[in-house]
C-alpha cells in the first residue's frame, strides 16, 4: 500500500506532466526543432520515475540506469512500456550524444507512448489519474491560480467557452499580478506605464474632432506595445500570445464587479483542444513569469522602506573619485 499523496508529491507530479505538455508543444515545431520533444519525454519519464522511487520507499543503486527502473520497481509495481521506454533513451542518447534527428514517427510513437504510460502507471504508483494532477499547483501567483480552477469546472461540463473567459481573466491577472503591484506607477516593474483602459480615449469636439482618428490610432499602437512589452519582459511567448487573443474571447471588467464578454460564434465552437491549449499557455506564461518574483519583491520592499523613513532623505552630490589624503 502506497503512502498517502504529500504537497511535495503533487507538484513533483504536476512537473511530470509539465515537462510531457512540453514534449508534445515541441512535437508539433518544424524539423529539426521537435527533436526537442524526444528530450522533454525521456526527462517527463525519468522524474516520474525517480519519485516512483521515492514515494514506495526503496533504496536504488548509485548511478542507476534509466531502464533498470523497471526492475527496482516491479516487486511493488509492474510498470508498463518497458520496451517503448527503452527506444525512448535509445533515441534520446542518439540525439544527445550524436546529433542524430528522431523522426517524425519516432516523435509520435514515443508520445503515444508516454500517454499510455503515465495513465497506466500513475494509478498503480500513486493511486491518482494522471489527468487528475493539476499543474496549477506549481504557480505562485494566487489569482491566477483561482482562476485557473474555476474555469476548470466550467470546462468540466463541457462549457469552453466560459471556460476560455475564465482562462483569459487569468492571463489578465498575470499580466497585473506584476505590473500594479504597487501605487505607484514610476516604481512599476514590468508595467512600461499606467495601464491603457477604454475610457482613457481622448474626446475632442468641433474643429479638432478630425485629429481623434490619429489620437485613437496612437492610444491603439500603445496599448498593444505596452501588452507585447510586457509579455516579452516576462518572458511569454508573443506568438502565442497572438494566438490566445485569437482564440479566446475578450472579457471586460465592469465597475460593479462584472466580468462579461460578448459570445461569437466561434467561441460557441471552441474544443477541449483548444482550451487545454490555453490553459496550458497560460500556466507555462505564468511559470515563466515567476523569474520575476525576486525582482517585484525587491521593489515592493524597497518602496516600503522608503515610505515608512521618518528622516528627510538627504542629497549628495557626486565627487568623483576619492582623493588620497594630502594629495598623494
Amino acid at each position: 500500500m502506497s503512502a498517502p499523496l504529500n504537497q511535495h508529491t503533487v507538484q513533483r507530479l504536476a512537473y511530470v506532466r509539465y515537462l510531457y505538455r512540453e514534449g508534445i508543444e515541441q512535437s508539433r515545431q518544424p524539423a529539426p526543432l521537435r527533436s526537442r520533444a524526444i528530450t522533454s519525454f525521456h526527462d517527463a519519464v525519468e522524474n516520474f520515475l525517480g519519485l516512483a522511487v521515492q514515494h514506495l520507499s526503496l533504496e536504488p543503486t548509485r548511478n542507476i540506469e534509466f531502464i533498470a527502473y523497471w526492475a527496482l520497481i516491479k516487486p511493488h509495481v509492474d510498470l508498463p512500456k518497458k520496451e517503448r521506454m527503452r527506444q525512448l533513451n535509445d533515441a534520446r542518447v542518439a540525439l544527445k550524444h550524436h546529433g542524430t534527428f528522431p523522426s517524425a514517427h519516432q516523435i509520435e510513437q514515443a508520445q503515444e507512448a508516454l500517454a499510455e504510460f503515465f495513465t497506466t502507471a500513475t494509478p498503480k504508483v500513486f493511486n491518482v489519474d494522471f489527468d487528475s494532477i493539476d499543474m496549477v499547483d506549481l504557480l505562485t501567483q494566487p489569482e491566477v491560480s483561482q482562476l485557473l480552477r474555476e474555469a476548470q469546472t466550467h470546462a468540466d461540463l463541457g462549457d469552453y467557452s466560459m471556460a476560455m473567459a475564465g482562462v483569459s481573466l487569468a492571463l489578465d491577472a498575470l499580466f497585473r499580478h506584476y505590473s500594479a503591484r504597487n501605487t505607484f506607477s514610476k516604481g512599476r516593474p514590468f508595467a512600461f506605464g499606467p495601464t491603457l483602459q477604454s475610457f482613457d480615449a481622448p474626446k475632442l469636439d468641433g474643429r479638432d474632432a478630425p485629429r481623434d482618428g490619429r489620437l485613437a490610432k496612437l492610444s491603439e499602437i500603445a496599448e498593444h506595445t505596452q501588452e507585447a512589452l510586457r509579455a516579452i519582459s516576462l518572458g511569454i511567448d508573443y506568438p502565442s500570445l497572438t494566438r490566445f487573443r485569437i482564440i479566446a474571447p475578450t472579457v471586460h471588467h465592469y465597475g460593479n464587479g462584472e466580468h462579461r464578454y460578448v459570445e461569437a460564434t466561434s467561441h460557441t465552437q471552441l474544443t477541449a483542444d483548444d482550451y487545454d491549449w490555453a490553459r496550458h499557455f497560460v500556466i507555462e506564461s505564468a511559470l515563466r513569469a515567476s523569474r520575476a518574483d525576486d525582482i517585484a519583491d525587491l521593489r515592493e520592499k524597497q518602496l516600503q522602506m522608503n515610505r515608512q523613513a521618518d528622516v528627510a532623505f538627504l542629497q549628495r552630490t557626486w565627487t568623483g573619485p576619492v582623493q588620497a589624503p594630502n594629495g598623494e
